[in-house]
C-alpha cells in the first residue's frame, strides 16, 4: 500500500456495486480528517471515494476539519479518521479508523442497511426490546483488521442503532487508537464496550478504572442485549 492510497481489486469493486445495485434510498458517507498529523487518514479517505463512486445513491461528504468544527460535533466526532454513516438508520453509527481487511465488509453492509427497506434479519422479540430502548446507549466496538470474528460484533452493534435513536454504534480500530484501547482494557477483540461507566479500586494507594459493562468476542445478539439491559438496570 502506498501512502495515501488504497488500491481496491475491480474484482471486489464490481461486487460491490451488485451489492449496491439493491439500495432503494440515498446513503451520506461522513468522511472527517485532519490536517493535523493523522494516522491513516488519507487511506481512509481514498477508501471512502472509491467506494462512493459504486452507486449514484452514496454520497461522500469530506470534511477536513477538527474535533471542534460545527460539523464534527453534530456528528460528536471526537478523532480521526473518522466516517458517519447518514441513511434510514435511526441512530448514529460509525467508524473511527480505516475499515479494511475485514472490516471492509462491515463498511459494505452499513450502507447496505442505510440504504434498504429491507427488515432486519434478527429476532422479532429482540427488534421489539431494541426499539423499546429509551435511554441513551453508546456500543463502542474495538477491532482490528485482521479478525475474521470483529465484524460479527460490529454488524450486530449496528443492527441495534439502525433500530433505535438512542443509540450509537461505533466500529473503532484498536491499533490506530491505542491510547484508547489502554484505556478501556482492551486486550483481545472484538470487545465491545457499553456505555462510559467505570468500577474503580484502590490497589497500594494506586487508583485502577476498569469499565464497568462490556462485552468480550463475537456474542449472539440475544446476549448483546442483555448485557445492555444490566447496563440500563
Amino acid at each position: 500500500m502506498s501512502e495515501g492510497k488504497v488500491r481496491i481489486e475491480e474484482k471486489i469493486l464490481n461486487e460491490v456495486r451488485q451489492m449496491f445495485d439493491g439500495l432503494t434510498s440515498d446513503v451520506t458517507l461522513h468522511m472527517f480528517t485532519s490536517k493535523n498529523h493523522c494516522l491513516l487518514c488519507n487511506e481512509t479517505l481514498d477508501l471512502a471515494e472509491q467506494i462512493a463512486k459504486q452507486s449514484d445513491k452514496i454520497t461522500l461528504d469530506h470534511c477536513e476539519c477538527d474535533i471542534n468544527s460545527e460539523k464534527a460535533q453534530k456528528w460528536r466526532i471526537t478523532r480521526h479518521p473518522a466516517i458517519a454513516i447518514e441513511g434510514k438508520g435511526k441512530g448514529l453509527i460509525r467508524f473511527f479508523g480505516i475499515p479494511s481487511g475485514y472490516e471492509f465488509g462491515s463498511l459494505i453492509e452499513s450502507i447496505i442497511m442505510g440504504g434498504t427497506d429491507k427488515e432486519s434479519d434478527l429476532r422479532p422479540e429482540i427488534v421489539e426490546e431494541i426499539e423499546n430502548i429509551d435511554h441513551p446507549v453508546h456500543l463502542q466496538v474495538f477491532v482490528t483488521p485482521t479478525c475474521p470474528y470483529c465484524p460479527r460484533a460490529v454488524l450486530n452493534a449496528f443492527k441495534f442503532a439502525n433500530l433505535n435513536e438512542n443509540i450509537t454504534a461505533d466500529m473503532i480500530e484498536a491499533t490506530e487508537f491505542q491510547e484508547l484501547s489502554m484505556q478501556y482494557q482492551i486486550q483481545g477483540v472484538p470487545k465491545t464496550i457499553i456505555n462510559d461507566d467505570w468500577i474503580e479500586e484502590e490497589d497500594d494507594g494506586e487508583i485502577l478504572r476498569y469499565p464497568k459493562w462490556s462485552v468480550v468476542g463475537a456474542v449472539p445478539e440475544s446476549a448483546l442485549l442483555e448485557k445492555i439491559k444490566e447496563a440500563l438496570g
